[in-house]
């Protein structure tokens, strides 16, 4: 197929048209395979997008996804210099933490609030000139959610409102609130990956010679749990709930087929994280019938799981 990147004439994530949504006039110098089209984003005209055609034409997907596309891109998960498809854009919308529940939005505002906070108890103005801003920039659906969430904060003691009138807000989080902020930056900060696996002695190896370097040369660190890492009188149910709870995303392999690793799968899908299923080729005939939509890495030997593995992450996770 001849490669063709067309210039937009409409941003479908803002609606904003020509002439005032700009363009890369000369076009894109690089051959991606599959057609597509280029435009700058209208809050930034130095961020170029590159989308495939069968995503650009697909409105009501940008119509549904609009909220989570801007957290993405003002918080910096879309791919620079790369062209997205419908599948990427999905695993990366789901794999960003774009919050949900209002007290996650809450959690994300006071993130925002103490990341731009030289010290405790320094005011923070929110601005109704940036309103728009914050709003993209936290997963919020417009100004009116943000100033409820922000009053309703006052009202758990999470911040003080020393102003709130036609300008915008002045407030001061508390000590409670910086907490709750400092939460939800460890949590969008993750970098630990849950392997939820049998502890055989054969995939002990596979673990320690293949899986581990394979994750943490993708700039991830590895998470287990097994009887001889725990510490304390912490049991191995709550220390698996925790570690997939703040874990950036699941590996689940599934060589020996351990009931285990079907529960941890099923509940950091449940948490709403990505999910890398994994099993040895001798082996998959004999995954459970609830798996078998989910596409697996199918591997050899403990080489060929890396390389796959690696390749996996970059796509599915780091994309």
């Amino acid at each position: 197929m001849e490669n063709y990147i067309f210039q937009a004439d409409k941003c479908p994530l803002t609606g904003i048209e020509k002439p005032r949504l700009k363009v890369l006039e000369m076009g894109v110098d690089q051959d991606f395979g599959k057609k597509g089209h280029q435009w700058f984003y209208p809050y930034n005209d130095q961020f170029l997008l590159l989308v495939e055609d069968e995503l650009f034409n697909y409105r009501p997907f940008w119509d549904i996804n609009r909220i989570s596309i801007f957290y993405l891109i003002e918080n910096g998960f879309w791919p620079k210099g790369k062209m997205i498809g419908k599948p990427l854009l999905e695993a990366l919308i789901s794999s960003s933490g774009v919050p949900v529940s209002p007290f996650d939005k809450m959690k994300e505002i006071l993130s925002y609030i103490s990341e731009n906070q030289t010290h405790f108890s320094a005011r923070f103005s929110l601005d109704r000139n940036n309103y728009d801003f914050i709003v993209r920039k936290t997963g919020l659906i417009n100004s009116d959610e943000l100033e409820g969430i922000v009053r309703e904060a006052g009202n758990y003691n999470l911040l003080d409102i020393k102003i709130d009138n036609h300008g915008g807000m002045i407030v001061i989080l508390s000590l409670k609130g910086w907490e709750l902020a400092n939460e939800r930056s460890q949590d969008k900060q993750s970098n630990s990956v849950f392997v939820a696996m049998a502890f055989s002695d054969d995939m002990k190896d596979v673990f320690n010679e293949w899986i581990r370097p394979a994750i943490e040369e993708c700039g991830f660190k590895a998470k287990i749990v097994s009887e001889e890492y725990l510490k304390g009188d912490q049991t191995v149910n709550d220390a698996i709930l925790a570690g997939i709870k703040k874990a950036k995303f699941t590996i689940a392999d599934f060589t020996h087929h351990r009931n285990g690793v079907y529960f941890e799968a099923g509940y950091a899908l449940g948490q709403g994280q990505n999910v890398i299923y994994c099993c040895r080729e001798d082996e998959i005939n004999d995954a459970h019938f609830d798996t078998r939509n989910y596409q697996h890495i199918v591997w050899k030997d403990g080489a060929d799981l890396k390389k796959k593995l690696m390749d996996k992450i970059e796509v599915f996770i780091k994309a």
